[in-house]
Parts: C-alpha cells; structure tokens; sequence
C-alpha cells in the first residue's frame, strides 16, 4: 500500500481519539465538575449515550455495506456521519454546561455519537477490506493506532497549552471544537486518496441484515470466545479512561498532572504500536495478545498502590499503560481481519462491516457495562476510585487471559480446519 493511502486511512483515527477523549475522559470530570451533576447522573448520561451507540452500530453494521451505491458505500456513511457530528456538535456549544440537565446533555450528544459511529463504522470497514496477511494488517492497524495515539498527543498538549491560557473553555468543549474542524479534512481526504473495494449492488437497502453483525461473532466456539476478548478489552479500556482523571485528581491529589500524564501516556502508545507490527513476523498475534493482557494485569494490580502526591510513580505507571494498552486492541483487529479472510475464502465477497460491527459490538457492550457498574460504586464511595478501577480491571484481565487460553484451544480443535484458520496461531511467516 502506497504511503499516502496508509496515511489517509490512519488520519480519521487521529480525529476520532479527540472525540473518544472528549467523550470518555473529560466528558465525565466536566458533568461532575462545571456542570453540577451528581455522580449518579454524570453515569446515567454516560451509559445511555454509550447504550444508544451500541444500538446505532447495530443498525447500521449490514447498511453500512449495502448502500445503493457499491463504489461508494463507505465514502457515503462516512459522510453523513460527518454532517451528524455537525448537527450534534453545534448543540453542545451553544449554551452554557451550567443548568443543564440530562435531556439537555442527551440532546446534543446522542446525535454527535450517531455521526461517529457511523463514520467509524465506515471507516474500519475500509480499512479491513484493505491487504492482505498479518503483517499487511499489521501496518494498516499499526499505522491507525499510532496515528490516534498522535491525536492523543497532539490533543492533550493542546488542553496543556489553553490551562495556561485566560478565558479558555474546559477540555471537553476544546476537543469539541478540535474535532468538529478536523473531521471534514480527514474524511475528505479519505474518500479522495483511497479506492473502495466494490461491493454487491444492491436495489434497496435490506433491515432484516442488520442481524448479521450478531450472526458473524457467534458463528463458532472461536468467534465467540473472539467477540468475549472484545468485549473484556472494551470495559478494560473504560474503567481506565473514565476514571483515570478522577484517579489523578482524588486519590493521588495531584490534579494538574493529570493531563501530563495523559500525555506520558500516548507518547508511550505511539512507542508500543510501533514495535508490535514487526514482532508479528516471529510472534503469532494471539501468543502475544496474552502476554499483552498480562502486562496490563500487573499495571491494574499496582494501581491503587501508587503513592499520594508522587509524580513520578504516576508518570512510570502511564508510560507502562499507554504502551500496552492500545497493542492489545490493534492485535484484536488483527485476527479480526483474519477471520474476514477466512469467510472470504469460503464464501466470496464478506461484508466486512457486519464483521467491523460484529465483533465491535460486544467491544462497546463491554464498555457501557464496565462504565455503568464503576459510576453506580463511585457514587457511593467517596474515595475508592483507584481500587475500583483497579480491582474491576484485574478481574477484567483475569478472564482476558482465560479467553486468550480458550480461543488458542477452540482454534487448535477445530475438525478439517484449514492453516488459515490456524493462523491466530501461528506469524506471519507460517500463514498462507
């Protein structure tokens, strides 16, 4: 793939990480902080955005892959989940966080998420269907994690820059702003830069399809221990995000360095997501997959131990985080894509949204779960945010590693399977 295709297939990453941290990382300080909401609210508003998101997704997975138009079915929904995120948008920032209640946030954010998911949905889809082989998959999904771990980067030394600054707005409304603008260059530049890959014309758009995102992810005993490794890494990564802030600011009482480390974290992302596309050559991606999951154990474990008031501490424990935690998602996709491969082979042109929204979907289900049960506990405990976050995640990773045993074996089991089946288990170099 040339340079400036992988380029423009990574850029929308880079715009949906200022969206993903406005919505599960300042989104939550700012219903608690600024806008007066209790806990319970501030969880209420953050479960039913994420809830109506997974039901978008749902809807629209088969959609997204039938479009009246088979040479444009991507760059369509990636363009009106675009002009969504506008409408959305414009609706939060117009009047003031103070005095407004749950329906008030609900009507502004529900929209701004619909467009997202719709553009994201389209946008993974597009990147699936491109290359082929683990290591082909490797770098397109290596090169979208480092370009939202550069977002993440770019984003968050922004929010530093305006903490410094008189008169500036919150984090939350910034990334807002930030990624209202950046979302119609990077989308344009897709749909210009990158060819689709034709799909089955279609005289009408097909609703009852709409339940192949479930089929595709319980389709096998391996798809299903796949789609529960999705859904495990979801309400891991959501007990992170939207407590970290709460974490920095509560329990270690070092409240102007949770940006920073924020910050720590991302540039070590961008370090983990570089490395790990090349060591697919002589390590298989579920073999590595697991010690990723255990990695992130041990970084949960040691979470309530930080010690109040070090900088230090915290900025090691973001390094170890960020450097781990986006590798095991990238890694996901990748024998994502290779189980697209495979129902290619064996039954032709694979709609790669359902199987993008399939396996995404108990991803998000994991992440409302995990996001309602840690707002529900914190609304009763005044100071218990770092052994919630980092009890829950051990738990979360404990089975984690379960599933990674039990895909390994279910994979392994499977009568006449093929190498490509196989090839969970196996580096590139042994895969055909």
């Amino acid at each position: 793939m040339r340079r400036d295709q992988l380029l423009a297939l990574s850029l929308p990453s880079f715009v949906f990480t200022g969206y993903e941290l406005a919505r599960k990382t300042w989104l939550p300080v700012l219903l608690v902080g600024a806008a007066h909401l209790g806990m319970a609210q501030a969880g209420l508003i953050l479960t039913i955005v994420g809830a109506w998101s997974i039901l978008v997704e749902v809807i629209f997975g088969m959609i997204c892959d039938l479009a009246p138009w088979p040479g444009r079915r991507r760059a369509f929904w990636v363009a009106a989940g675009t002009v969504l995120q506008w409408i959305g948008g414009a609706l939060l920032l117009f009047g003031s966080p103070q005095g407004r209640g749950v329906a008030g946030w609900l009507l502004g954010l529900l929209p701004l998420a619909t467009g997202w998911v719709l553009s994201n949905l389209a946008h993974g889809a597009w990147a699936l269907e491109q290359g082929n082989g683990v290591v082909a998959r490797g770098q397109v999904f290596g090169a979208r994690a480092r370009a939202g771990m550069a977002g993440s980067i770019v984003f968050t030394l922004t929010i530093l820059w305006c903490d410094r600054q008189a008169g500036m707005p919150d984090g939350f409304h910034i990334l807002l702003i930030l990624t209202l603008l950046g979302a119609p260059l990077a989308h344009g530049w897709l749909i210009w830069r990158v060819a689709e890959r034709a799909g089955p014309a279609s005289a009408r758009l097909d609703l009852t399809a709409g339940l192949k995102p479930f089929r595709v992810c319980i389709a096998s005993p391996a798809d299903r221990w796949l789609a529960g490794l999705f859904m495990l890494t979801g309400a891991h990564m959501a007990v992170i995000g939207s407590s970290f802030l709460f974490i920095t600011r509560q329990h270690l009482l070092l409240p102007e360095w949770g940006t920073a480390a924020l910050l720590v974290q991302a540039l070590a992302a961008i370090a983990g997501t570089g490395i790990a596309p090349g060591m697919l050559r002589r390590i298989a991606p579920l073999p590595m997959l697991g010690w990723v999951f255990g990695g992130n154990l041990v970084l949960a474990l040691l979470l309530p131990a930080l010690p109040v008031g070090q900088v230090a501490p915290l900025m090691a424990w973001s390094a170890g985080s960020g450097a781990t935690m986006a590798v095991d998602f990238m890694l996901l996709r990748v024998l994502l894509g290779q189980r697209l491969e495979r129902e290619r082979m064996h039954g032709g042109d694979a709609p790669a949204a359902a199987f993008y929204a399939g396996f995404h979907l108990p991803f998000n289900i994991g992440a409302v779960l995990a996001v309602a049960l840690l707002f529900h506990a914190m609304a009763r405990l005044e100071d218990g945010t770092a052994w919630l976050a980092g009890g829950l995640s051990a738990m979360v990773l404990v089975a984690a590693l379960g599933g990674v045993m039990a895909l390994g074996r279910a994979t392994r089991r499977k009568e006449g399977a093929s190498r490509t089946e196989h090839s969970f288990l196996l580096p590139d170099n042994h895969c055909i």
